[in-house]
């Protein structure tokens, strides 16, 4: 994407924006943004001062790890002190750190400054080189973007400090920052649901050992997974519209909307110590809202009338074995008989909706044609059962034979 068509996609998103933050606000656009996708991204329009500064370089090419670090400079400081003396300050005052007079609308947001916290001054880092100044603050904010912290240390910058995965929590506890919770330290980044082979290191007989592990990526990489085949789009939206966080009617800009935003929620569980997918997270959203695909079960237990019974045997008996009336004992069997089986197969309705669409399934239980079935076999059981078939089929003949009946 050239320069050019990143401008134009800030002017349409914010077309207000000056010509002083145009440039830099051309650097949050990422490759494949929309207007829809980088507005939603930045949220705010970002604003630049005259006389603004970027380091370390590294940073510059980087646009999610730009946001980042544009969100932690506090521009209310260069206002009151002026470019060349907020430079100049320690952590000590709260100064923007390599990037002074920079901001986008909101606080620190993870860059050093903002982790001091407060207005007490409690840590001193004037004895710190501008090189290790720049390198804390880029590393914070490309944690607060959501990147793999790894890229910095192992970047020129980083190789030159001599830093890795082991000193780091002591380089940036020197700025008042704990590392607990950066992407790519211990086992913190968004969990893709998929579980991978894993070479690690055997402690007592040497060599390697292959493990399962989780998948785990940065934020720039899961945004990077969002499937751009028309089945992929289907899929991936359904699921977010069975758990009610999307309607049926939603397009593209809201899918994508969701995808990024389940991604960071759960790159937040996994910064608190839990790796949670953003499927895993939608399965709790479903559960917790009651929304999606809701599925009612309805059984009729109501028994079918005795009178019903005893009409439809006595014409079944009838057919059976020729008998005009039934005894009460007959009748009483031929009734245990349908209660018990009624019992076993009641008429169940279930309905299931999905957003606004509603289907509705019922399996016919025990019937009319159930309670034939079984007086026939009751019938069965009767010794003038044979006889009676046995006379009506013969006179059934003789019928035919004289030509009484077609």
């Amino acid at each position: 994407m050239t320069n050019k068509e990143k401008e134009a996609i800030v002017k349409a998103a914010f077309p207000n924006i000056d010509d002083t933050s145009l440039s830099f606000a051309a650097y949050l656009v990422e490759d494949g943004d929309t207007v829809a996708t980088y507005k939603n991204r930045i949220k705010e329009q970002p604003k630049v001062m005259a006389g603004t500064v970027f380091s370390p370089k590294d940073i510059l090419r980087g646009g999610a790890a730009v946001a980042g670090l544009a969100k932690g400079i506090f521009a209310k400081k260069a206002k009151e002190e002026g470019v060349k003396t907020a430079a100049k300050m320690s952590l000590k005052k709260k100064a923007a750190i390599g990037a002074v007079g920079l901001y986008a609308g909101s606080q620190a947001a993870g860059s050093i400054a903002g982790a001091m916290g407060g207005n007490k001054d409690e840590t001193d880092t004037s004895g710190m080189t501008q090189a290790e100044l720049d390198m804390a603050n880029a590393v914070a904010a490309a944690n607060a973007a959501g990147l793999d912290v790894n890229s910095l240390i192992a970047s020129p910058g980083g190789q030159q400090l001599n830093l890795n995965a082991n000193n780091l929590p002591a380089f940036m506890a020197k700025f008042g920052q704990s590392t607990a919770g950066f992407v790519g330290i211990g086992n913190v980044g968004i969990f893709t649901g998929v579980e991978i082979d894993k070479e690690v290191p055997r402690r007592k007989f040497g060599g390697t050992l292959t493990v399962p592990t989780k998948e785990l990526v940065q934020l720039p990489d899961w945004n990077k997974r969002f499937p751009v085949d028309a089945a992929g789009l289907a899929s991936t939206k359904q699921k977010f519209v069975d758990a009610g966080v999307l309607a049926p009617t939603d397009g593209i800009d809201k899918i994508k909307a969701a995808w990024e935003a389940y991604g960071k929620m759960s790159l937040e569980y996994s910064r608190a110590g839990h790796n949670v997918s953003p499927w895993e997270l939608l399965a709790l959203q479903k559960g917790l809202s009651g929304s999606g695909s809701q599925t009612t079960t309805t059984i009729d237990v109501s028994p079918i009338a005795e009178t019903d019974i005893k009409n439809t045997a006595k014409r079944q008996l009838a057919v059976s074995l020729g008998l005009a009336n039934i005894d009460d004992a007959m009748y009483k069997d031929i009734v245990s008989i349908v209660r018990k089986n009624e019992a076993k197969r009641p008429t169940k309705t279930v309905r299931t909706t999905t957003g606004n669409t509603t289907k509705v399934k019922t399996t016919p239980g025990y019937g009319t044609s159930d309670v034939l079935a079984d007086v026939e076999e009751y019938a069965k059981k009767d010794p003038r059962y044979a006889e009676f078939q046995t006379a009506d089929v013969f006179g059934n003949a003789m019928i035919k034979a004289l030509g009484l009946k077609a």
